[in-house]
């Protein structure tokens, strides 16, 4: 089997027959990609209603893969809320928010299981926002 040359998006992908990725490059000069199904899973993952609590090395897990995808696209985001008419009830509460990103990132998992659980959950409402402000993909549903 070839490797496989292709135009995606914005940058070339080489690899083996397989389904299109959709990797977007990051414009904050880490050189990392925006992988928005990947982002779009995690969010999933963190949102999802369950009747039992995870294990807590599985939140820990995700809230490592939350945390890698936030730094990935808050400058993104930053950039296009940035574009917004500075004054305006849309840019001030996407500011806010944005603001608040980094607060909320340090706050760490807690003591419990509870706790890991809800922050986890935070995370992934504060992931499907950057994703949704950051010009590389529309709402997720």
């Amino acid at each position: 089997m070839e490797p496989q040359t292709r135009m995606n998006g914005q940058e070339t992908v080489q690899s083996w027959a397989g389904p299109q990725e959709t990797r977007t490059p990051a414009a904050d000069g880490s050189g990392r990609s925006v992988d928005v199904e990947e982002v779009k899973a995690a969010i999933v993952r963190a949102l999802s209603e369950q009747s039992a609590l995870p294990p807590y090395a599985e939140l820990c897990e995700l809230h490592q893969v939350l945390l890698s995808h936030i730094e990935v696209l808050r400058p993104l985001a930053a950039e296009q809320i940035d574009r917004l008419n500075h004054g305006t009830a849309a840019w001030y509460g996407k500011r806010a928010k944005l603001d608040s990103i980094p607060y909320e990132v340090c706050r760490g998992l807690g003591s419990g299981l509870q706790s890991a659980a809800s922050h986890v959950q935070s995370l992934g409402h504060t992931l499907r926002f950057l994703l949704e402000n950051s010009g590389v993909q529309g709402r997720v549903e």
